[in-house]
């Protein structure tokens, strides 16, 4: 067993439709240290962020972060996600409520089975 720093999701917009950004591989289990959302735009933008269990779909039964409002400018540090576990195949799944103004960024720890 090895246990490794890394982005888990290097910084990238957040999609206007609901999408997997992050899965965990196969045979490794991930912990989020940090994830912080910024708004580089003009407006008020709202995002949401699910942990979604392998197999299953990003909705509201595994809404973490929902409609969360980000002010222009603003970088909003998530303390929902923190310390959370992500399984083998388990994914961070995003959503902005405008496409091309919200960033995020993620990291945290990956444990990887032998």
């Amino acid at each position: 067993m090895s246990v490794q720093p890394i982005a888990l999701i290097p910084a990238q917009y957040v999609p206007a439709s609901t999408t997997p950004i992050y899965t965990s591989p196969a045979g490794v289990y991930s912990r989020i240290d940090s994830l912080s959302i910024c708004n580089t735009g003009v407006v008020v933008v709202q995002a949401s962020i699910y942990l979604v269990p392998s197999g299953a779909g990003a909705g509201p039964a595994n809404a973490t972060t929902f409609n969360q409002t980000v002010l222009p400018g603003q970088t909003w540090n998530s303390p929902n996600e923190i310390g959370k576990v992500l399984g083998p195949g388990d994914a961070i799944a995003v959503l902005a409520g405008a496409a091309n103004a919200l960033t995020i960024t993620a990291g945290g720890l990956q444990v990887v089975l032998s």
